[in-house]
């Protein structure tokens, strides 16, 4: 990724680190995203702490769901959404109104 896309998708993950720590949890995401609005959560499927995990599960590693995600994590995913986006401007503008940055 440009250095452009890494910063963009470093302000999204600094958004998501509520504690700074280096680490995303579920206790992060609590400040951050509000799962109550989620379909399987409004329909009494899923507990609040089943959507984070599922979100959480998206940028985790592949090899190691362990419910946190690292900045490596995180970059990693999103090098691969980038792999798929030809200019910096889209990317950042999909970056931008994704994370309400």
């Amino acid at each position: 990724m440009s250095k452009a896309r890494k910063e963009v998708v470093m302000q999204a993950f600094r958004k998501l680190d509520r504690s700074g720590d280096g680490v995303v949890t579920i206790e992060d995401l609590r400040g951050v995203y509000n799962a109550k609005y989620h379909p399987k959560y409004q329909n009494g499927e899923w507990t609040e702490e089943q959507v984070f995990r599922t979100f959480l599960d998206s940028f985790d590693s592949p090899y190691d769901k362990d419910g946190k995600v690292t900045l490596e994590e995180f970059l990693n995913y999103y090098a691969g959404v980038s792999a798929s986006i030809d200019t910096d401007v889209y990317f950042i503008v999909m970056m931008n109104n994704a994370w309400k940055l």
